[in-house]
Parts: C-alpha cells; structure tokens; sequence
C-alpha cells in the first residue's frame, strides 16, 4: 500500500509537470513556506534546554526540484525532504553523550493559488536510542527499546492574511505504526505566525520580530496534545528570500517528540538558534 501511494504521487506529478504551461528546475525558493513553529520542520538549529541539561541538534532541508504553471494564479512544486533530530546529554567535562536521535525522509507535492498554498506529505520517520542509554552490558535498558518506526501522509493549507500574519492546519494519517497500535491513526495539526514589520539591520540586512503557536493533536498514548510558543527574531539578508537565521526562546508542553519517548511527558523551556535553508 505505501509504496503504491509513493508511485501514484510521483506519477501524478510528473504528468501534470509534463502538461504544465511553463516549468522551473531546481527553483531558488519553495512554494509552501516552512512552517517556523514546527520544532519537527526540516531545518539546521541548535538547542538548549536548562531546565533539563539536554541539548537537541537538527539538520534538515527540503530540496524542490521542479515547479510548474498550469495557469496564471496556480502553481504547483514537487520535491524531497529529510532531517535528522538529535538529543544529547551534559555530563560535564564537555561530554556530551547521545540519548536519541530521529531521522525523518519523505517527498511532498505542494500548491500555491494567491495567498492560499498546500501541501501534501508522504513521510518516513524512524528513531534510536543513543549510546548513553542502549548500554548492552547492564542486565536491563536504563529505558524500554522499542523498533519505533512510522510512515504517514500530512495535508497542510496555509493561508496569509498579510504578510505578518498566517494561519496553518490541516489531517495527518498514519499508515504505518511499528510498534502497532489500537490508538486512532488521524491526528490533527494546526498552527499561527504573526510577524512584526521588517526594518534595516547592519550591511542593510533586514530584521523583524515574531511569534508562532503549534498545536498537534493526536491519539496516541491516551490522546496528547503537542503545544510548542516560541518568541524570537528573523534575521534575512533581503526580505524576500526564503532563506533566514533566527534565535528564539521557545516552551514545548506535550509528549516528547522523540519516538522512543512518545508516552512520555515533556515539558521544557528552551533557547535555539536556527537557520531556515
């Protein structure tokens, strides 16, 4: 079943690229602008969490490799993206010993109509314990070992109000789960950014404040909702490119967004540094 879902998209893709009015290959900014709330979005970032000694590591990127026309106002973009997610401990003495890490890898088609886009995901994510914690020399795991593996489809449409304000939501299926689960497969993400005014920066950068709510709702482990705010600022060499450097100060309340850890509660303040290829 998954791998007839990846062969439709992809087929369906590539036909209507191939019936499309005009065509970009390798196109210097995406059509369905990362959402920037979303601790789980392909990105490069640093973080630092005080409250629990832990440090989380991501590197990630979307790579969008043709977008097409089909008439004045539509267009449409197909591409792959992955990322890999990582937790490590503080031990002192600058050892910084590996708990966890997740690694993402899907392929998505998105559309743009105005001020409305969408896309649609087909994603892999499989996560690890880290050496710290899968220690085969004790009689039993500091934590239980499960084979967390997942594949899901995520419908996302984002709608901008103005350039300082966006709205995002959308379904999510799981059509895979490793461990299996009797737990509800659909699960619900939703979203908002809200942005100040750009102003000039040093060597006539530009700056500009902001501040996002994400909300996942799901299922699993008795039902959970993932809630991450976070408050930072958006450095961008120009305005509008889609590249940026941000720094924010962020609170997650949910389950860990680790698959190893997803029944269990996490709750932290955190400082991050990212960059949004």
């Amino acid at each position: 079943m998954n791998k007839f879902l990846l062969i439709f998209f992809c087929f369906w893709g590539i036909s209507q690229s191939a019936l499309a009015d005009r065509w970009d290959f390798l196109p210097g900014n995406p059509l369905f602008n990362s959402l920037v709330g979303d601790l789980r979005e392909p990105q490069y970032g640093i973080i630092a969490k005080p409250d629990q000694n832990h440090y989380d590591g991501a590197i990630g990127q979307a790579i969008e490799f043709i977008q097409w026309q089909t008439n004045e106002t539509t267009k449409w973009a197909w591409g792959i993206e992955g990322a890999s997610f990582l937790e490590l401990d503080s031990l002192g003495a600058a050892t910084y010993p590996l708990r966890v890490s997740d690694w993402y890898l899907g392929t998505y088609f998105s559309e743009q109509s105005g001020n409305f886009s969408n896309r649609l995901e087909y994603e892999h994510v499989s996560s690890h314990l880290g050496d710290e914690l899968f220690d085969p020399a004790p009689p039993a795991l500091p934590v239980e070992h499960i084979i967390y593996s997942r594949e899901s489809l995520r419908w996302t449409s984002s709608y901008y109000f103005s350039e300082n304000f966006r709205l995002y939501g959308g379904p999510c299926y799981w059509t895979h789960l490793s461990p299996d689960s009797s737990d509800p497969r659909l699960f619900f993400h939703a979203g908002i950014e809200l942005y100040s005014d750009y102003f000039h920066f040093v060597a006539a950068t530009h700056l500009r404040g902001y501040f996002t709510y994400d909300l996942k709702v799901l299922g699993e482990a008795g039902g959970v909702a993932d809630q991450n705010f976070e408050i930072g600022v958006q450095w961008r060499w120009k305005r509008d490119s889609h590249q940026s450097l941000r720094i924010a100060a962020f609170y997650y309340a949910g389950n860990s967004l680790y698959g190893q850890f997803y029944q269990m509660p996490d709750n932290y303040l955190g400082l991050g540094i990212f960059f949004d290829p």
